[in-house]
């Protein structure tokens, strides 16, 4: 073979190979889900040519994991920016939002589907920015990310310990001094926590990261008091000195993540970032519980309930010999606006989450207006939930298990969630979904059906559990 006829073999075999690559490559990027999306002020005018913060927030529909990312992209001329997700097309669900010189916006959450190339969104911006400084130029990216996580999630929710009665809330912060500053805004201070058992109803309701408590020896080095001004009766300090102990600099707690030990840091500790999250305490917050209306309302008893509830309660196989005790399946919180106890559990399907509710004497929640509603998200958050609605005794009637009549809904659009082979006529069930906390009827095979596995359950009056009570008889 003369050198000529070896070069021409040789581009074409280049050829191919890097027709070969080109393939692959292509092949992988099409394969990636991306998102297509539009920023528009709230008049509709496109966010033309401009630097925006994005940031995604992942959830694993069977609540397995999840996750956030951000970054910055760039808008065209139309408004139009591309994103595009580098994950495994899986059982979950996305929340995207931007932010722009001090504007948010958020748009639904939605699901990927296998084969489903992209997704398109329009973002409408808040009309009064959260910030009148640009945030881009001004604000950090982590800055940036906290404001946008906290508006893509459910507004925090105040929540009563039905052991005090003092009330509780878990708010997004940039450091200990803006905790400080929501705080007194609210009329409330960073939480005390003055025994094991408060500890633990903190722990089993918030489900928390890391976060700031009252904590601190500002005033004097090492005399450590509570922002309160209650006095330190307990304590639950870290073993060891991870961040290198009580110093000068280190006038401040947290309560770190995995068993909430405490740990003294420096207000801006840079060697832990992910200290954005504070727990804020009221002594004093109206509670209306049932037992303080003082009317003649009795309670709710298994005899009232209706037809239908009492006939699939017959149908379903007796609960486990060994139900979960309380302090397997979480503490109850009260909702100040109502005085009944909540309560999240992790179960294996409907049926399980039946059994624990009929164990702790409680039923699968019942939602009858919007404010228990937004409540209920701010508490648990979005995601998927059992909750107490059928219409298995009557088609298209839908009751609670507990008997109330059905006064509010909150059903979502049939194409806002997974497609379904099933009638409605084997749709018998309802779960909360991610979807802004939207109602969807399941049956045995939907997707919602197998990889929902909690459910939020509801009690008249958990005040008489506390053990106040119970050490004086009552």
């Amino acid at each position: 073979m003369n050198l000529q006829g070896f070069k021409q073999k040789l581009g074409v075999f280049a050829g191919v190979v890097v027709f070969f690559f080109n393939i692959v490559t292509t092949a992988q990027t099409d394969n990636r889900p991306q998102i297509r999306a539009r920023v528009v002020y709230a008049d509709g005018t496109p966010i033309a040519n401009e630097t925006i913060y994005i940031l995604v927030l992942d959830r694993d529909l069977d609540a397995s994991g999840g996750g956030s990312f951000g970054s910055t992209g760039q808008t065209d001329a139309e408004g139009y920016f591309v994103e595009i997700l580098n994950v495994d097309v899986k059982p979950q669900f996305y929340v995207l939002g931007v932010a722009y010189h001090g504007h948010l916006a958020k748009a639904p959450p939605f699901i990927l589907h296998k084969g489903q190339p992209e997704v398109h969104l329009l973002l409408t911006l808040n009309d009064n920015p959260v910030n009148p400084v640009p945030m881009i130029d001004r604000w950090g990216s982590d800055q940036i990310h906290i404001a946008l996580e906290a508006f893509l999630e459910p507004p925090a929710v105040w929540a009563v310990n039905p052991m005090n009665g003092h009330a509780y809330k878990r708010i997004d912060c940039h450091n200990v001094m803006d905790a400080i500053t929501q705080a007194t805004a609210e009329n409330a201070y960073l939480v005390s926590i003055n025994d094991e058992v408060e500890h633990e109803w903190i722990q089993g309701v918030f489900d928390p990261d890391s976060f700031w408590i009252g904590l601190n020896d500002v005033a004097e080095e090492g005399r450590w008091v509570w922002a309160s001004g209650e006095p330190v009766t307990y304590t639950n300090w870290e073993t060891h000195e991870r961040y290198g102990g009580n110093t000068e600099q280190n006038d401040y707690v947290i309560s770190e993540w995995g068993g909430g030990k405490w740990q003294a840091v420096a207000p801006k500790d840079k060697r832990i970032p992910f200290l954005k999250q504070a727990i804020l305490e009221r002594a004093v917050l109206p509670v209306n519980t049932e037992s303080d209306k003082q009317t003649d309302a009795q309670p709710t008893e298994p005899s009232t309930l209706s037809h239908k509830t009492t006939a699939a309660r017959k149908h379903r196989s007796a609960p486990p010999q060994q139900i979960r005790s309380l302090s397997e399946i979480g503490i109850w919180a009260v909702n100040p606006a109502n005085g009944h106890g909540y309560i999240k559990i992790w179960c294996e399907g409907l049926e399980e989450a039946r059994d624990i509710a009929d164990a702790q004497d409680a039923h699968l929640v019942a939602i009858n207006d919007k404010t228990e509603q937004e409540w209920v998200l701010g508490l648990f958050g979005n995601h998927l939930y059992w909750i107490g609605l059928s219409d298995a005794e009557k088609e298209g009637e839908w009751v609670w298990q507990n008997g109330e009549p059905l006064t509010y809904e909150n059903w979502g659009a049939r194409h806002s969630f997974p497609r379904s082979t099933l009638s409605p006529e084997e749709k018998d069930s309802a779960v909360m979904t991610f979807l802004n906390g939207q109602w969807h009827a399941v049956g045995p095979g939907d997707l919602f059906w197998n990889v929902t596995k909690f459910a939020i359950l509801e009690k008249v009056d958990v005040f008489d559990e506390s053990p106040a009570k119970k050490n004086n008889g009552l």
